[in-house]
């Protein structure tokens, strides 16, 4: 903890706010990963059983088999079902809004990780500038009678905030196409699944828009 301190203090005022940001990523990344972790449902595996119950016409028990089993295909499914009777066009709907709040909730600190991966090495490039000007600024005051090894110290405490905005931004540019990369699955899934079970829905309940 002392290095760390002794490397913030060495970088200048810019390695407080770098030093923020590696924390709050780091937090958004865990908390994202396990997530990501408890969302993750076999969703093939949920869904074959709600065919069979579609087949036999009974939507309670539809419901019932999504709530004892809670993922978020059986959350859409259950809202599009809190109805008895509900139109065709209003199943859709139901199921829209609900899907949109799935993927919503999977974009959550997504766009503050975004914010940090951008901004992490432009403060560090700050950082660096200021220290160089401040480098060069001791070379002028000197009339360049400085001892080179002075001035090459001051460079490379002004290069540490550069690199420190790099170290945060490059594990938050991997876990943030990482966290994309799932939703993505995610989304295809769900409403891959979901038009699955309008179309099964149609065929039962339906018959008229088939036609």
């Amino acid at each position: 903890m002392t290095g760390i301190a002794d490397l913030i203090s060495k970088g200048g005022i810019i390695m407080a706010p770098i030093f923020i940001c590696s924390i709050v990523a780091m937090a958004i990344v865990i908390e994202r990963y396990v997530f990501y972790r408890k969302y993750f449902v076999d969703v093939e595996f949920f869904f074959k059983p709600i065919l069979k119950l579609v087949g036999d016409g009974n939507t309670s028990k539809i419901i019932q088999h999504c709530r004892s089993n809670p993922n978020p295909l059986g959350r859409i499914i259950e809202a599009g079902l809190d109805e008895k009777e509900i139109p065709r066009w209003k199943l859709e709907e139901k199921l829209s809004f609900a899907g949109q709040e799935e993927i919503n909730s999977l974009e959550k600190h997504m766009r503050a990780l975004e914010v940090i991966a951008t901004i992490s090495p432009l403060m560090g490039l700050l950082g660096t500038v200021i220290g160089m000007v401040q480098a060069f600024n001791k070379v002028s005051q000197y009339k360049g009678q400085v001892d080179p090894s002075l001035l090459a110290g001051g460079i490379w405490e002004a290069l540490l905030t550069t690199a420190a905005g790099l170290t945060v931004a490059i594990p938050a540019i991997i876990m943030l196409h990482y966290f994309e990369r799932k939703k993505e699955k995610i989304s295809f899934q769900l409403n891959k699944y979901g038009n699955k079970f309008i179309y099964s829905m149609d065929r039962k309940f339906y018959p008229e828009s088939c036609s």
